[in-house]
């Protein structure tokens, strides 16, 4: 596939448009900072800041019906019988995610003045479940990464011997891309959600390099779905 016919099939699809617009949104952010510190008129500065507003708004309604989608797929994750803690990892992580997309949705409707609320409060109340969905996300991939190093040596008459650790580690390791990528996604957002609810306080400059590390993370297994990680 040429480059762009891949651009038209990754611009096709909401994922896409929506992991686009991320990418711009933290982009916009971390250039907000660095013309603020750079010295750059106040112009500069404050059209970057409407960009990343302007984007934010936009990619909530790309997430419309997303919180179905979240309750659809923690539906499909009973299917998965070959690993029990897996699955109550996705399952567990699916379900937060989808009371995450419902408050998206109110404050998506708040924004734009259809519902009487206050938008913070509510962006506040949706970095809590946020920040819960990252903590499953993390232990799924500290499960998967922990299962990947301690992995059991099989004997040849069908036994297994101890755990084998060693040059081996670092090759197993390179075997899961995937999971490499998803890890690096959910650490670099680890903190965002706890800047939104003010437990934390981050420059926006840190805030949005982070973002913009988890949003190219995040966009890549839309441009290549081998990079996915599975099960999801």
């Amino acid at each position: 596939m040429d480059v762009v016919s891949a651009v038209v099939k990754y611009n096709q699809q909401t994922l896409g448009r929506d992991k686009l617009c991320r990418i711009i949104q933290y982009a916009s952010r971390l250039s907000s900072y660095l013309l603020q510190q750079g010295g750059a008129s106040v112009d500069w500065v404050n059209r970057a800041k409407t960009l990343d507003k302007q984007t934010s708004t936009s990619r909530k309604l790309f997430r419309l019906g997303k919180s179905l989608d979240m309750i659809i797929g923690a539906i499909r994750a009973k299917d998965i019988h070959h690993d029990n803690i897996l699955k109550v990892l996705i399952i567990c992580r699916r379900a937060t995610l989808a009371l995450y997309y419902i408050i998206d949705h109110i404050t998506w409707a708040a924004r734009l003045g259809l519902y009487k609320a206050t938008p913070k409060d509510w962006s506040k109340f949706q970095a809590k479940f946020w920040a819960i969905a990252l903590v499953f996300g993390l232990l799924r991939n500290l499960y998967e990464i922990l299962n990947l190093i301690f992995v059991p040596i099989k004997k040849h008459d069908g036994g297994e011997e101890s755990n084998s650790q060693g040059s081996s580690v670092t090759s197993r390791l390179m075997t899961r891309p995937q999971l490499f990528l998803d890890t690096v996604k959910n650490s670099a957002d680890f903190l965002l959600p706890f800047n939104v609810m003010g437990v934390i306080e981050l420059n926006v400059g840190l805030a949005g390099l982070l973002g913009l590390i988890s949003s190219i993370a995040g966009a890549i297994p839309v441009w290549n779905p081998n990079m996915k990680l599975k099960p999801s």
